[in-house]
């Protein structure tokens, strides 16, 4: 009857354990965002995996990691955020169980950019408002010039006015955003960049 006690107890140390690896690398992949962004507003990450010790050294991957910056710059342009999604990462094992987090390889992974209505404005030198999945672009406390949105082959954004000149606000990559957006959309009052990547950013897999 009293090894049952203890199991459980063993049970809730190996959890603890776990739980914690898990802390620290996510701290030290924030750790790393905040240093390659440089003075962002904030940084997080996130690794998805349970258990996070006892797959890794099964298997030597985790399902997912996520990485969240806000308040990044893009050379001139600041971004509302910065999100790095990875499926299937390989982590080195050695480099984990030895304080250290390095990303080895990723399955499929995209980088998305977030503008909202203050950084266009800034860039574009006109008041943009963004609300309800639309842009538009017009004087302060006016109604606007309703914007179609797309991206052009340098991954520049370009918001189209009728009748009037395109806009484009060029996207400068950074190390965390290593390639040109080729998708575009609004959702609410975001205008969001994405792309496709093959490996995590050099600046986090370090």
């Amino acid at each position: 009857m009293r090894k049952l006690p203890a199991l459980g107890v063993l049970v809730v140390l190996l959890l603890g354990v776990d739980q914690g690896a898990r802390l620290v690398a996510q701290g030290a992949l924030a750790s790393r965002a905040r240093e390659a962004a440089r003075d962002p507003d904030s940084a997080d990450a996130t690794i998805t995996s349970f258990p996070f010790l006892g797959r890794l050294l099964a298997s030597g991957s985790v399902p997912r990691v996520d990485v969240r910056v806000t308040g990044a710059a893009a050379g001139p342009l600041r971004l509302a955020a910065v999100e790095v999604e990875a499926s299937g990462v390989v982590l080195d094992r050695g480099a984990l169980l030895s304080g250290d987090v390095r990303v080895k390889a990723i399955h499929r992974g995209r980088v998305t950019v977030e503008l909202n209505g203050m950084g266009l404005t800034d860039a574009v030198k006109l008041p943009v408002t963004i609300g309800d999945g639309k842009v538009r672009v017009g004087r302060e406390g006016g109604v606007g010039v309703a914007a179609d949105v797309e991206v052009n082959r340098s991954g520049s954004l370009v918001l189209r006015l009728a009748g009037l000149p395109a806009l484009t606000v060029p996207v400068v990559r950074t190390p965390l955003v290593p390639c040109a957006a080729t998708s575009v959309s609004v959702e609410g009052d975001r205008v969001l960049l994405s792309c496709e990547v093959d490996e995590f950013p050099a600046a986090l897999r370090r």
